[in-house]
């Protein structure tokens, strides 16, 4: 067990930031390349004891730009709009309020209304609003053209520098994702579950548990939500680790050829209530994958490629108002002829290149690509690339299962 003293120790000296010292060495010289700029251009602006002001304001938002560019407070939006509402309400103040005291409380006191509101809370932007009323005479002789020169001015200059360093450091402040669909009537089906993505509650959930604090929290529900997301993917690793794609895996595996027709490959996926299949050549060896949704794909969007590289559209002979079930129908039906505007083998439709997995590889080393590459079935071969089996979400969730019970 810790000591006190140990644990008293802990509270003072906690560790901040898993950050790698490469990472650190980089914002840190980032912080120091912006300052500098920000510094150099504000001096023409401004001069004597209110640049020191400025470039301290300046300084604040470097750390949170620079090094937890995550929190919501680090966000574009926040920096920019943080900035640039808190120096209008602090010229306001000082141009409408003679008495200094109250001038000063009410420029902070406003610019965190306005910052709130509109969604862009960024602290050092009420250090701003401030300086604007408490500045030296050149600062009040600039006016509203503060908020120009030389506020925006570094807004801009430490909003390219960071967007820089973003790119650098592989940083995404925000993100999103999107959806999947199925067989038919059950076409519209939501976003599947799965292994990092399977929280246990609704984003409506969360939100009331935020508010239920009734607290500032310095962190998005995307990132809650990541941040449960890669410990359960964590645990999943631990749990599975050892297992190889042989002991798991389908088998036998129902697939299809480059010229087998759209309706056959539909009558297996409802034959033996599965959503993807891969293509294979004469020596089984596996040339792309026919799924579900590249059926629902085209019948939504209406694109088609054909072998000569044409793109053309389906919906100038799908009627807009028919359901997409009817579409899906209308796509598996044979045209006439020799000629066709739309897919009529699996061929034409399947996505290739294929990711593949051999019967050794371990499943914890392959459970990132079915996220990071959004694929609900990798083909496994053997030595010679000839198909063997094949790994859904489904097996590695019952790996999962049996490894719990």
């Amino acid at each position: 067990m810790m000591s006190r003293a140990s644990q008293w120790a802990s509270r003072f000296f906690a560790v901040q930031t898993d950050l790698s010292h490469r990472r650190l060495l980089l914002s840190a010289a980032s912080a120091l390349v912006t300052v500098g700029l920000v510094a150099w251009v504000s001096q023409f602006s401004l001069s004597g004891r209110d640049l020191p002001f400025m470039v301290a304001s300046v300084g604040a938002s470097a750390v949170l730009l620079f090094v937890i560019p995550s929190s919501t407070l680090s966000s574009p939006w926040a920096f920019a709009g943080g900035h640039l509402v808190s120096v209008i309400v602090g010229v306001s103040c000082a141009q409408w309020i003679p008495y200094l005291p109250l001038a000063m409380a009410m420029a902070v006191g406003l610019s965190i209304l306005a910052m709130f509101y509109l969604r862009c809370l960024h602290p050092p932007g009420g250090a701003i609003g401030l300086l604007a009323v408490v500045g030296g005479e050149p600062i009040q002789k600039l006016g509203y053209q503060f908020v120009l020169t030389p506020v925006m001015l570094n807004v801009v200059i430490m909003l390219g520098c960071a967007m820089i360093y973003w790119r650098l450091a592989k940083i995404s402040p925000q993100r999103s994702t999107g959806n999947s669909l199925g067989l038919d009537h059950d076409w519209q089906r939501g976003n599947e579950e799965w292994l990092e993505d399977d929280v246990p509650f609704r984003p409506e959930d969360l939100s009331h548990a935020m508010a239920d604090m009734d607290t500032f929290l310095d962190i998005s529900h995307h990132n809650l939500n990541e941040i449960y997301a890669r410990a359960l993917h964590q645990s999943h690793k631990h749990a599975l680790r050892g297992l190889r794609c042989g002991e798991i895996m389908s088998q036998p595996v129902i697939s299809v050829e480059y010229g087998t027709e759209l309706a056959s490959a539909w009558l297996l996926f409802e034959k033996h209530n599965i959503r993807g299949m891969p293509v294979v050549d004469s020596f089984r060896r596996v040339q792309g994958i026919i799924t579900v949704k590249d059926f629902v794909r085209i019948a939504s969007k209406g694109q088609v490629k054909d072998d000569a590289g044409l793109i053309e559209m389906l919906n100038e002979e799908l009627d807009e108002k028919r359901s997409m079930a009817q579409r899906l129908v209308d796509l598996r039906q044979r045209t006439p002829g020799f000629e066709s505007s739309k897919p009529e083998v699996v061929g034409q439709l399947m996505t290739a290149p294929v990711i593949l997995a051999q019967v050794n590889d371990f499943i914890a080393d392959l459970m990132p690509l079915f996220s990071q590459n959004t694929i609900h079935h990798m083909p496994i071969v053997d030595d010679s690339k000839k198909l063997v089996g094949i790994l859904t979400r489904e097996d590695i969730m019952s790996a999962l299962e049996g490894k719990t019970i």
